[in-house]
């Protein structure tokens, strides 16, 4: 995400196409060879053969240099050896109950993912006149290109370009918060399939208890990262100057977090009958599947009900018309129903099966 952004930049800052150029994406850029006048960029093409050769040396290097399960250590920094100690930790918060240590386990990831799509709903607002500005060029000869036709199905018609930039961007937040949720339901088949859950099971923990433990803390995560990101798209509209409308901008931003349970929901439910790559994988397609009826179905002129599989047509576009609340919901409904036979299956499988 970092590099799509730096690859950005100088396409809406004047005089800033040397930030751009620490984005390997750049250099993918400068090639397309689908446009005969303009074909493929020697020089860009050997820039990430150079890097991809650089990287993969320095990581050969440095896996077989350290000890494994442990980091790399930087030679100009003395590691602080850890003091003997038999004292058992169990005054640690987060020991104190499945979910604290579940909390404790997503802190990080939830951070990073948290500075990654509130960030991009940041960078989206500030940059959306520039854009727009471009945009206006681009489609100036042609108000019928497919590309903006493409936009405006995303956005959910709108008529200003502004409108269909933004509405179309802040329909990617969800994808990203979905990814998450999916990247953790990731952590929990794989704690299963690698035995890591059988130490707790073995203590007074109900099965379900457990589950719904791991559930809610990424519940809670979700609700950080929609929180986050409303934060930092309504300072970034306020520094700006890029007026929104509030009501839809708390719509938009708190709607997504049913849509990463969902996804999480139904991970869990399938965790219980699937391997973790097999989990993933089938998650990954369904999210992917979702996006692609939502985002191309319109465009392809498929029927409602065809455009009603895809979770995000209950999402809407609520930046631009509000979420409905009967949509939302089915969606509470759906994860709610998923969540159930989930902690009904896992309460009765055998762990690792």
């Amino acid at each position: 995400m970092l590099f799509i952004v730096l690859d950005m930049v100088h396409r809406v800052i004047p005089n800033t196409e040397w930030i751009s150029r620490l984005s390997p994406i750049y250099y993918y850029n400068l090639s397309k060879p689908l446009i005969p006048s303009h074909g493929a960029s020697a020089g860009g093409m050997v820039v990430l053969l150079v890097l991809a050769a650089v990287l993969s040396a320095a990581a050969v290097g440095l896996f077989v240099r350290r000890d494994a399960g442990d980091v790399v250590r930087l030679p100009f920094v003395r590691a602080l050896a850890a003091a003997p100690t038999r004292t058992v930790p169990t005054g640690d918060w987060s020991l104190r109950s499945v979910y604290m240590r579940s909390l404790r386990m997503i802190a990080a990831p939830t951070f990073w993912w948290t500075l990654v799509i509130a960030g991009f709903a940041a960078w989206m607002v500030v940059v959306v006149e520039q854009m727009v500005g471009r945009l206006n060029d681009l489609f100036a000869s042609a108000s019928s290109s497919p590309a903006l036709e493409i936009l405006k199905n995303i956005s959910g018609n709108a008529t200003a370009l502004n409108a269909i930039f933004l509405g179309a961007m802040f329909e990617l937040l969800p994808v990203l918060l979905m990814a998450f949720a999916v990247t953790q339901v990731n952590r929990w088949s794989a704690d299963e399939d690698e035995g890591r859950l059988e130490i707790l099971l073995s203590t007074p923990q109900s099965r379900t208890a457990v589950l719904l433990g791991r559930f809610a803390a990424l519940a809670t995560a979700t609700v950080i990262v929609g929180v986050a990101t409303l934060g930092a798209a309504a300072v970034a509209a306020a520094v700006s100057g890029v007026t929104l409308d509030a009501a839809n901008l708390v719509e938009a931003t708190l709607g997504m977090i049913p849509l990463g349970l969902l996804i999480a929901a139904i991970g869990y439910l399938v965790s219980g009958w699937l391997r973790t790559a097999a989990d993933t994988g089938l998650i990954s397609f369904v999210l992917a599947a979702w996006f692609f009826i939502s985002f191309v179905g319109p465009d392809l002129k498929w029927p409602d009900a065809t455009l009603r599989l895809s979770a995000f047509y209950y999402y809407g576009t609520p930046l631009l018309h509000g979420l409905q609340l009967a949509n939302i919901a089915v969606l509470v409904v759906v994860g709610a129903v998923a969540l159930v036979l989930g902690s009904l299956r896992f309460a009765r499988k055998d762990i690792g099966v």
